[in-house]
């Protein structure tokens, strides 16, 4: 009883640091974005003509973990092999030399798998894209800084999504059942499940189902968020 109320509590925390940091990365990127329209119009992604993929196999026991921190780009995550995590990275740049500056590291962690990409140089023009499939009783934790998210999942134990300027699509089991904290600072929710408690257009808070098998924590400093059966 004792460990459950702490796993309880250490979710509790984590959901309210989540709120904390999504606050001020709302005001920054919208001091970012009026920054930017001040400029020329930025290169997007889908103009990016140089790519280079970057794979990897992991394998992991029961109730793994995935952790994705991606600097810009997608993120796809959605079920696969038993005992298997697969990572297809996918580097973008406008120039191909600029492809060796990107960073893309995959780490096997106990219990787990952690990928992390970093632009160190500041590169104007690049981004990575990364496809990844699970166990389907993998617990993710994804953040992205700018670009989408799109999970297929069945959402069980503590599951959170973070993307700064961009999109999270979370696509569920019909029959889920979980406790939701969504949130969006600047843009829209849309929630296609029943949910008993808070809902708004940037806000929905309460239970989905039953709510007894997980928690989904997610947040998009500008953007829209989604969910919707699979």
């Amino acid at each position: 009883m004792a460990g459950a109320q702490s796993a309880r509590l250490s979710q509790q925390r984590r959901g309210r640091e989540m709120n904390r940091h999504g606050a001020i990365l709302v005001v920054v990127l919208l001091v970012s974005i009026l920054a930017v329209g001040c400029e020329d119009e930025p290169t997007s992604i889908s103009d990016q003509q140089y790519s280079e993929v970057v794979e990897g196999d992991f394998a992991v026991g029961d109730s793994s973990t995935l952790t994705v921190e991606n600097f810009v780009g997608s993120v796809d995550v959605r079920p696969g092999d038993v005992g298997i995590i697969r990572v297809v990275a996918t580097r973008w740049a406008e120039r191909e030399a600029d492809l060796a500056e990107i960073e893309v590291e995959m780490i096997a962690v106990p219990g787990g798998v952690r990928i992390v990409t970093e632009n160190p140089l500041e590169l104007d023009d690049v981004s990575v894209d990364l496809e990844i499939t699970t166990p389907s009783d993998t617990r993710p934790t994804l953040q992205n800084g700018v670009g989408s998210t799109n999970y297929v999942g069945r959402a069980e134990g503590a599951c959170y999504f973070q993307t700064g300027v961009g999109s999270i699509t979370l696509q569920l089991s019909a029959d889920v059942n979980v406790a939701v904290q969504l949130a969006v600072g600047v843009g829209s929710i849309n929630v296609a499940f029943p949910v008993v408690g808070e809902v708004s257009e940037q806000l929905v808070s309460g239970i989905i189902g039953t709510g007894l098998d997980g928690q989904i924590y997610a947040q998009v400093g500008v953007g829209t968020m989604r969910l919707v059966p699979q």
